[in-house]
């Protein structure tokens, strides 16, 4: 497929439509395709179409809003993407959705970026060390919960799977040492931190935090050092490691990072 789709993710209200309208009027030449992503069911409201605007001119060649079915969205996703690519086989995609475990492997994205509130505490963002601990026995003893913290394929709170999982047999100290010296032990061992609305973060190619949404607090700082020692121990590990910046991106001037800007301008290119 010639288009180029950049996945733009991250919790509820964090600045993800800004983000997107920045790129928009600075650094996509063509005006891209937009695709708003939305859980069937969830409270997610269609947003009343600009009046004052006329069609075309307000930076998307297309605009959609995608309702969809977690169980269907590996199939409604590509077609989707499908409809677009007949009219425009060499363009420019942007997705947006809220953090969504579902979403994550749904479509072999060329680009992610995480778009995150400023965090007040630890908590916000990481698992207390027992509770990553019950998680990390808990994924490795199961063969659903493996599937959702490392490919997002069920979200337990949905209920999915709806068949039992498969139990392994218990892990000696031995093989669970062996395992997490591997390199998926490893990145699971990193990624069992987060807590789940967070763990687009570890996939992501930039990962933005709006300075503008949440409070600072006393452990904003070490919450920030977590997350950046966190994105080095994944880069290491995949190669890939994911850029962290701050910016306001409600600022008035519009003035965002310059570096914040060149991370994003390879995704704001037609498709090839």
């Amino acid at each position: 497929m010639g288009l180029l789709v950049t996945f733009i993710s991250g919790p509820r209200r964090s600045g993800k439509s800004a983000l997107i309208q920045a790129m928009i009027h600075r650094l996509w030449k063509s005006p891209p395709h937009y695709l708003r992503l939305a859980k069937a069911g969830s409270d997610k409201v269609l947003p009343k179409p600009c009046s004052d605007k006329p069609a075309g001119k307000c930076g998307v060649a297309s605009a959609r809003w995608l309702d969809y079915d977690p169980e269907h969205v590996f199939a409604t996703l590509p077609e989707a993407l499908t409809a677009i690519h007949r009219r425009d086989r060499y363009g420019s995609v942007v997705i947006e959705a809220d953090a969504d475990p579902d979403l994550r492997c749904a479509y072999s994205y060329d680009h992610r970026v995480f778009v995150m509130p400023l965090p007040s505490s630890i908590r916000e963002v990481f698992r207390d060390t027992d509770r990553a601990a019950q998680e990390l026995r808990r994924v490795l003893d199961d063969t659903a919960a493996f599937a959702s913290e490392i490919f997002g394929l069920f979200d337990r709170d949905a209920g999915y799977p709806p068949e039992p999982s498969e139990d392994r047999p218990n892990m000696t100290k031995t093989q669970m040492r062996g395992f997490l010296y591997s390199p998926l032990g490893d990145e699971l061992a990193t990624r069992i931190q987060l807590q789940q609305p967070y763990h687009g973060l570890v996939e992501s190619d930039v990962i933005v935090v709006n300075t503008r949404v949440g409070e600072r607090g006393p452990e904003t700082e070490e919450c920030l050092r977590r997350i950046g020692r966190l994105l080095a121990r994944i880069g290491g590990v995949s190669g890939r490691p994911g850029e962290l910046f701050m910016s306001d991106l409600c600022e008035q001037d519009g003035s965002i990072d310059p570096k914040l800007l060149k991370a994003l301008k390879p995704m704001c290119a037609g498709g090839k």
